[in-house]
């Protein structure tokens, strides 16, 4: 004998979605939470770019005073069309060896021209400021030793 199965038609029939004051209190809760997140979010963006490209600046920076070092031959890092290219002589030609490119509209590089001798060393002390002008966030200065020591500061830091 097979049991019958009893429907009762009231149940199920209040649950079948949400209500309209379940949907208005869930977008105001998520409404109230972008407009909290978005100014940190906006930062965040900020100084991942300054951070983005004070790093490729040194790794350019490092990657030059290497080449001069291994090749045993003066490299020039030269400002170009709001570039800094890594130059140096290779049977009597001038070659790009690698670039740097400002990656972001809003930043800005103080890009100075710089000669690395064969052992790595510079004629002078070099800061290179990476800023957006922006005073909600912090600025980086790459600060060259004249023996061609290179790091990262937060501005107004110093070298």
């Amino acid at each position: 004998m097979v049991p019958s199965l009893r429907i009762n038609p009231s149940v199920g029939k209040k649950n079948l979605g949400f209500t309209l004051l379940e949907v208005l209190i869930t977008m105001t809760i998520i409404g109230i939470l972008t407009a909290v997140a978005a100014p940190s979010f906006i930062t965040f963006i900020k100084r991942d770019r300054l951070v983005t490209n004070s790093n490729q600046l040194h790794s350019v920076f490092k990657f030059a005073r290497s080449e001069a070092i291994k090749r045993n031959q003066t490299v020039s890092v030269k400002t170009s069309n709001n570039q800094w290219q890594v130059q140096t002589a290779i049977n009597s030609t001038q070659t790009t060896l690698n670039i740097f490119e400002v990656t972001h509209s809003s930043i800005s590089v103080d890009l100075k021209d710089i000669d690395i001798s064969s052992a790595g060393e510079l004629d002078q002390m070099y800061q290179i400021l990476v800023s957006d002008s922006d005073s909600t966030t912090t600025d980086f200065t790459l600060c060259v030793l004249q023996s061609g020591q290179s790091w990262l500061v937060e501005a107004p830091e110093t070298c």
